[in-house]
């Protein structure tokens, strides 16, 4: 994968994971901690493909452009799930089993197959993704994770097969944050609170802001929050 990947600056590129090859867009800043033992990567989870979900995403885009902005991150990288753009495989379309694998493997790329590699990796998941994330928020390498308007409520997470997905985020020991709009359409903040119950997460709420942050103000508050939060929260 290396050679496929700039030590500084951006590439776009498809990366061989399991049994998919996937689409990627990732921001390298190397040298961006002193001490390799605190490098962090920040991996972008996209929506649910089958209703037009990608890496594309407007809030996807704005998650990525801020963290890549900041040069305090090894890598930052946002990718197409299996199925989706350029990416080869075949989405899942209830539950997301194949694709918590496939973010599993992944991480263990970025960390085993980059020079000047990063040591952990922040997850940072919006809608479906936040799920796919949540999959994952229990493996070792995992020293934050992210969700962002996660379909939680009681028909988007049964209709989706998600349930299960979640309770690995409440149980996992990583520090959590999780933001989600009063007029989110897929899950209350009443069903939020009730299905985070002992996740010890921050929750962060902004009134008025939908699932789809179609508010310029809401987009750019979400945008600031989620990163002072990873900054001072995970960053050593």
């Amino acid at each position: 994968m290396e050679a496929q990947v700039k030590s500084e600056g951006e590439t776009r590129t498809l990366l061989a994971v399991r049994d998919v090859q996937l689409e990627c867009v990732m921001h390298r800043n190397a040298y961006a901690s002193s001490k390799p033992e605190e490098a962090v990567a920040v991996v972008i989870l996209h929506p649910y493909s089958w209703l037009g979900g990608s890496m594309y995403d407007h809030v996807v885009r704005a998650l990525y452009s801020a963290f890549a902005s900041t040069g305090k991150f090894n890598t930052v990288l946002a990718y197409n799930s299996r199925g989706v753009g350029k990416s080869s495989g075949r989405a899942s379309m209830y539950g997301a089993k194949k694709e918590v694998e496939d973010l599993r493997a992944l991480c263990r790329s970025l960390l085993g197959n980059l020079t000047h590699p990063p040591a952990k990796i922040v997850l940072v998941g919006y809608s479906h993704g936040s799920c796919v994330a949540a999959g994952a928020s229990m493996e070792p390498y995992v020293t934050g994770v992210c969700a962002v308007s996660p379909p939680v409520g009681a028909l988007a997470s049964s209709a989706l097969g998600l349930k299960d997905l979640w309770k690995v985020f409440c149980e996992a020991q990583a520090p959590k944050f999780v933001a989600l709009g009063t007029a989110d359409t897929f899950c209350s903040e009443k069903a939020l609170r009730k299905k985070s119950q002992g996740s010890n997460a921050d929750i962060k709420i902004y009134r008025g802001a939908d699932h789809f942050w179609s508010s310029t103000g809401a987009l750019q508050a979400l945008q600031s929050n989620l990163l002072e939060w990873v900054c001072k929260t995970l960053l050593v």
